[in-house]
């Protein structure tokens, strides 16, 4: 908030050219519910008269990464060929591993994004990344995960600043009204595995696999 207060956010410079921004990689994630995605569009809607001119995800491109697989990155072509073996691991960690619920509750930001915040209902979502890492670990592969920092929320991004001009106040007070405006509850039933870019561009993405969650 400091950042928005001073007007020094940080521009993501990757998105005044978006078309040739060559990273990719491989995440496990989930999508928000229908009812989820129609209250954060609501919020969206406000968003953009508020800051208008930045990069707002899409209702279909709203996601809580579980974890990154092969780090979204230029050189994701030196990794790729380590997707197979990874997805073995995740073949048979994700089957054994329960539905779970989270809570879509308020908004957070960096100095170059905005967030929804998720709150988890118990550890399931915690566990699940821990035998994921765990037997990433056993099977050689663990220095492949967390590039960037072990993710350990269940945010969903839902801007990026792309241009300095802007209503900075505007923005920090906006978003200090819904520091706990409420987006509703979700049940996780199924993990995908998608193909994508750092903004999960809904014309880049594709999801290469669905893993159901085991209900018993």
């Amino acid at each position: 908030m400091s950042a928005f207060e001073r007007a020094t956010p940080r521009i993501d410079a990757n998105l005044s050219g978006n078309a040739g921004d060559l990273r990719r990689g491989v995440t496990l994630a989930f999508r928000s519910s229908p009812a989820v995605k129609a209250r954060v569009k609501t919020f969206l809607d406000e968003l953009v008269r508020v800051a208008p001119g930045q990069h707002v995800y899409q209702p279909e491109e709203l996601h809580v990464t579980v974890l990154s697989i092969i780090s979204v990155t230029e050189f994701w072509r030196r990794e790729i060929r380590q997707l197979a073996a990874g997805r073995a691991v995740i073949n048979d960690v994700l089957p054994r591993q329960r539905p779970f619920k989270v809570t879509f509750r308020g908004v957070t930001a960096s100095p170059g994004a905005v967030m929804i915040q998720g709150f988890p209902a118990n550890d399931a979502l915690e566990t699940m990344r821990e035998e994921l890492r765990r037997a990433f670990a056993q099977k050689g592969l663990g220095d492949r995960l967390d590039r960037r920092y072990k993710i350990n929320s269940a945010h969903m991004t839902v801007m990026r600043f792309r241009r300095a001009e802007a209503d900075w106040k505007r923005l920090a007070a906006f978003l200090a009204e819904n520091r706990g405006t409420d987006f509703g509850e979700m049940e996780i039933r199924r993990i995908q595995l998608i193909w994508g870019d750092w903004y999960a561009s809904a014309n880049v993405v594709r999801t290469l696999q669905e893993y159901p969650l085991d209900p018993d």
